[in-house]
């Protein structure tokens, strides 16, 4: 696999830029002006992730699944890095190797805030150039086209936006953004099972298999198994790929039927 890398700018000062890449590397700088958002209001966390996407020409990139891989065969993670710092994203080079770039010339580049965090609000990073794990997403739409720049002219180049499909893209006033797209379940995820049940003193306990650590788990309840709705008693659990999980939830003789889904 071909090299990637992220370089923040604050780590590159006084150094010259041709000691770092080949003179054929493209590097694309990017920053947000900030605030930027999570789709429930809260400011973006330092540490979080900002991630370079590519599509064919004349398309948008078309989503994260939940496990950080594109939607779309298509489409390309191409870089992913902990960016954010005061709520947006800090000033940063990223590198394309001049091969991948090559390959990958003529299509439409876009910057996404990631929404990588796990159920105590901690950003879960990145791993192999991607996110791993994706809640919510967005593409940041800043209106001005974000050309390639030849790794020696790192020092003069200035930092450009992506120019991005409206579909993809949600913008707040002064270039805020908010990570409101919900990511897609992967395919080859199978939903996962309800292996026992407890019914204890006020409580009722269900075992659950086959989860995954990329998505969370609640509860849906009803009376009858044809009319189930949230529960809004209900845990939310993170999901484990290696063991059995728990969920809990309030017993009631309107709770008598019980499955589980994804939290979102």
């Amino acid at each position: 696999m071909l090299r990637r890398f992220v370089f923040v700018l604050a780590l590159l000062a006084g150094m010259q830029a041709s000691a770092l890449s080949g003179i054929q590397d493209r590097l694309l700088r990017f920053s947000t002006p900030g605030h930027d958002r999570y789709a429930d209001g809260s400011l973006v966390r330092d540490g979080e992730c900002y991630a370079l996407v590519w599509s064919p020409k004349g398309t948008a990139f078309a989503g994260f699944n939940a496990d950080g891989t594109p939607v779309s065969s298509r489409d390309r993670v191409v870089l992913a890095g902990a960016l954010a710092q005061d709520g947006k994203c800090r000033d940063a080079v990223f590198q394309i190797p001049a091969a991948e770039y090559e390959v990958l010339k003529g299509g439409e580049w876009a910057v996404c805030l990631v929404d990588t965090r796990n159920l105590n609000g901690v950003p879960a990073g990145v791993k192999d150039g991607r996110p791993v794990r994706v809640n919510r997403w967005v593409a940041v739409n800043g209106g001005v086209d974000f050309e390639p720049t030849s790794a020696d002219n790192l020092a003069t180049a200035k930092p450009g936006r992506a120019r991005l499909g409206a579909s993809s893209t949600a913008s707040l006033p002064q270039g805020r953004v908010c990570a409101n797209v919900l990511s897609a379940v992967p395919p080859d995820v199978q939903p996962p099972q309800i292996t026992a049940l407890e019914v204890g003193d006020g409580e009722v306990w269900l075992a659950v298999a086959g989860t995954v650590p990329f998505l969370d788990y609640t509860i849906i309840s009803g009376e009858t198994p044809d009319n189930l709705k949230p529960d809004y008693f209900s845990e939310v659990v993170e999901g484990d790929s290696g063991a059995e999980i728990e969920i809990g939830t309030v017993k009631s003789a309107k709770r008598r039927f019980f499955r589980i889904k994804r939290a979102e």
